[in-house]
């Protein structure tokens, strides 16, 4: 089931067409940025997707650019590339003249994890609460090791505990009977609506997380939820995830050639969210990732009728 990095190290040359296509994307999104105030960059290590294996790349971003007037917010798409074939990768120079390297995603060939381990495999923190033995783990690097928990409340209306590190920083942490109620312990940042998912969908109790990272100072690090849902037939199910960063995502760069999945494309929700829709031996899986942001879905039996109704109603808004 889990798809895979392929490293690519023979010379490889952009055509002519892809450079014109690339030069054209560019100058569009510089025209747009110009009209906003500059954002700093800032760097981080990222924990790497649990279906990947870390590569270092240096390439050419070909982003997809959303502009949202109401907001005046610019969303800089980074979701994998589709390209026809490896020839139409760009291979670049690394900071030392040295070829550079990338990734190439391929579905793995594995049917889907049954539901049943999928819910087994997302109730360990509820399952752990006053244990307090499941207390790593995070989204930036540097905070995935902590060091001391206190249990605030094992209601599973809304579960939290407090959890520490030795140097000051702290991550809130929470599960609960129905994931509905982990949304008011979010920051904001980004937005959703489960109410139809819910609806639509039957939740799995107490398989789910969410949990927001401060440092020592008290200032915001990360922010993370996941919830799983069956469908009513019992026949499928989808794993959402979603994730903000204050540093950007320094993620790697990867592609996608045309054909290696049943079914891969991209697809722009009803609340304008680009998102890479890939398709396989039963499984899918759907990811919009943004500067600082990333959401997916991974599922299992879901068309692509069904997979672009539930984007179109998470009622999702990232906030940047």
């Amino acid at each position: 089931m889990e798809r895979y990095f392929k490293r690519i190290s023979d010379e490889l040359k952009l055509p002519q067409e892809s450079r014109e296509r690339i030069r054209s994307q560019l100058a569009s999104c510089q025209k747009q940025l110009k009209q906003l105030e500059d954002i700093p960059v800032k760097k981080t290590i990222l924990k790497p997707r649990v279906s990947l294996i870390a590569a270092v790349v240096v390439v050419v971003m070909v982003m997809t650019l959303t502009l949202t007037a109401a907001a005046a917010v610019v969303h800089l798409f980074r979701n994998d590339i589709i390209v026809p074939s490896l020839d139409d990768i760009p291979l670049l120079s690394s900071e030392n003249g040295e070829p550079g390297a990338f990734g190439v995603i391929g579905p793995g060939g594995h049917p889907p994890v049954a539901l049943e381990e999928m819910i087994a495999s997302n109730r360990f923190k509820s399952e752990d609460w006053d244990l307090g033995e499941s207390i790593n783990g995070g989204v930036v690097s540097e905070y995935l090791r902590w060091d001391s928990v206190e249990v605030l409340s094992s209601d599973p209306t809304l579960r939290s505990r407090r959890i520490g590190r030795e140097d000051g920083a702290e991550k809130m942490e929470y599960t609960a009977e129905n994931p509905a109620n982990l949304v008011d312990t979010l920051t904001g940042r980004v937005m959703f609506d489960p109410g139809w998912l819910g609806e639509h969908y039957t939740y799995a109790p107490d398989a789910n997380l969410s949990f927001v990272v401060t440092d020592a100072d008290g200032s915001y690090v990360s922010e993370y939820f996941s919830a799983l849902y069956a469908k009513k037939d019992g026949k499928g199910y989808v794993h959402v995830e979603m994730y903000n960063t204050a540093q950007e995502d320094y993620f790697t760069r990867t592609y996608i050639i045309d054909g290696s999945f049943e079914t891969a494309y991209y697809y722009t929700s009803a609340d304008g969210h680009e998102f890479l829709i890939e398709m396989d031996n039963g499984n899918v899986w759907a990811e919009c990732r943004t500067s600082h942001t990333n959401v997916s879905l991974r599922g299992a039996y879901l068309t692509t009728d069904e997979v672009e109704e539930l984007l179109d109603n998470l009622s999702l808004t990232i906030n940047e």
